[in-house]
């Protein structure tokens, strides 16, 4: 089974968008709920500084009515004056008070849109680095495929062409073998054995000669029903043990097969 990187990027890459969100959703959030907060002390706070000048208004009127009273002016033209200003002066001072409570509204206005702006950009760059890492690692992932793909393809030539090799180097031995022996085994080379003009059994060389004679010496051999444990060595070296029957020639003198020597011993 192929492993699908592809799907598996694909799946880090919806991973990464979801916990980028979750992140500025958080922290959007944490700002929105910082400047509602905020927003909520500043009517109170204006309209606690309203009533305070109001207040203050009030009692400086009292006093200066006192004042005139006092002094025995309260039917002069002064009390008519300083009433006009002390209005004026109020009005100009619960003016500033609203226009610094507006903009103050104002702020907590701009600033939360600030907020709402910097989260859609935050999102817009998360999505794009993420679909850059994405795009990135996916065509990584395909150049990794195709030098396996590749390494894949020279490995399989490179046995092909062994094989090749070995195959026309195994036809050519044989060939040469074919032509050069009369005999040819893993543990001999050489001359038939004299004794095969009297009959063979049907082992074969590698050429298909029937090399392994059924005689000694024109008396004909029949297996005993015993074998022997008997260690040899191939013309390239290697060592290999293997059982071998002992036979019995009609005069009862018992043999074994000896292929390095292409003949029979005595057992």
């Amino acid at each position: 089974m192929n492993y699908d990187y592809e799907a598996d990027l694909n799946r880090l890459k919806e991973q990464q968008k979801q916990a980028a969100i979750a992140d500025l959703d958080k922290q959007k959030n944490q700002s929105l709920s910082d400047l509602q907060a905020e927003e909520a002390t500043i009517k109170p706070t204006y309209y606690k500084k309203k009533d305070t000048a109001n207040v203050q208004n009030q009692v400086a009127a009292r006093n200066f009515h006192e004042y005139l009273v006092n002094s025995g002016r309260s039917n002069s033209g002064i009390g008519a004056q300083y009433e006009m200003s002390r209005q004026n002066n109020l009005q100009r001072s619960l003016n500033d008070l609203n226009t610094q409570e507006a903009a103050d509204l104002a702020d907590i206005a701009r600033r939360r849109t600030d907020v709402n702006n910097a989260y859609n950009s935050g999102l817009t760059s998360a999505n794009a680095q993420i679909e850059a890492n994405y795009i990135t690692n996916l065509l990584n992932e395909r150049q990794k495929a195709w030098e396996r793909e590749q390494a894949e393809k020279e490995f399989n030539e490179s046995v092909r062409q062994f094989n090749a090799s070995l195959a026309a180097s195994k036809s050519s031995s044989s060939k040469k073998s074919s032509k050069t022996y009369a005999v040819n085994t893993p543990y001999y080379q050489g001359k038939l054995n004299s004794d095969v003009q009297y009959g063979t059994f049907a082992t074969k060389d590698a050429n298909g000669i029937s090399y392994q004679p059924n005689n000694v010496n024109g008396s004909f051999l029949h297996k005993t029903g015993d074998t022997i444990e008997v260690t040899s060595q191939t013309l390239d070296g290697q060592t290999i043990t293997g059982t071998q029957n002992v036979w019995e020639d009609e005069d009862g003198t018992k043999w074994v097969w000896n292929g390095m020597r292409n003949q029979y011993v005595r057992y």
